[in-house]
């Protein structure tokens, strides 16, 4: 099996969101024509990941993320400062020295139904697919996303603020996160629950088309300064959590269908999950 088949399967997956002339799911190194010894899959590109994928005898890498630290086109080498333009070439090099095939699945799984990432991070946080009302699509877009069907608006039962987010940071511990943040206050009763895709978190408009009594929000997708100001002012709490813990529920999805579609051939999750730890200050330290 060639790797071009790997894309072509996924472009088979389309339901017509996909702009094939406009899109970042491509590859992004090596050759398309490359026979598949093995595929790794996993939410982001790390070095470190692609390592792991050559341990595993694989030369094929499916990665949610970018490799080169940009969206678009990759690499883009007048985007960075010298020191991370070192490490494009470090990982470049890697890729080559080790004849490694870089296939990109972003836009075709943010809004792939059931196992993609609206769908999987819902069930992932504990939504009840009989809890999801209807979204509808959002009426004011923001313009870096469009009006993709990036969107879940639950019902549940009404709670504080503070109980869902804690329910939450329940859900997401598995990736590991540990705790969740929320903004505002934590007694707000809460019944109507808005969740993003991803970094696809435009609170603002988010608050604009659905109504919410809480917003789920990720790091990558909400500003503080703006955002946080217009949800403390409207008396909308929300949650924020780390885009990985969002995604990767759906990544480990994308690799158990690629290992359904080519049972001939080894199909690797590479597992991953919140990118940060939260370090509590010791008991008794003091700032003087």
């Amino acid at each position: 099996m060639k790797a071009s088949e790997i894309r072509d399967y996924l472009r088979s997956l389309d339901g017509g969101w996909v702009d094939w002339d406009d899109t970042v799911d491509t590859f992004k190194a090596g050759d398309p024509n490359a026979e598949v010894e093995g595929v790794a899959v996993g939410w982001m590109s790390y070095a470190w990941a692609l390592e792991r994928a050559v341990e595993l005898g694989c030369n094929v890498f499916v990665t949610h993320e970018g490799t080169y630290y940009d969206h678009e086109a990759e690499p883009i080498r007048e985007n960075h400062p010298p020191s991370v333009v070192e490490l494009i070439d470090e990982k470049q090099a890697f890729i080559e020295e080790h004849d490694l095939v870089i296939l990109r699945c972003h836009d075709l799984w943010d809004q792939y139904p059931k196992i993609g990432v609206p769908d999987a991070w819902g069930r992932h946080l504990g939504f009840a697919e009989a809890e999801e009302a209807t979204a509808g699509e959002m009426p004011v877009p923001p313009a870096a996303f469009g009006s993709g069907d990036y969107y879940r608006v639950y019902e549940v039962d009404e709670q504080t603020a503070r109980e869902a987010a804690r329910g939450i940071a329940s859900s997401v511990r598995d990736v590991g996160q540990s705790a969740v943040e929320l903004l505002g206050d934590g007694e707000t009763p809460v019944s109507r629950i808005v969740v993003g895709t991803g970094a696809i978190t435009p609170f603002r408009h988010m608050f604009d088309a659905y109504d919410p009594d809480m917003v789920v929000c990720s790091d990558d997708g909400f500003t503080y300064w703006r955002d946080g100001h217009v949800a403390v002012d409207a008396g909308v709490p929300v949650v924020v959590v780390n885009h990985a813990t969002g995604e990767v529920r759906s990544i480990e999805l994308l690799a158990e269908r690629l290992d359904d579609t080519f049972p001939g051939t080894p199909v690797h999750h590479v597992e991953q999950g919140c990118m940060f730890e939260l370090v509590e200050s010791s008991e008794g330290t003091s700032n003087d």
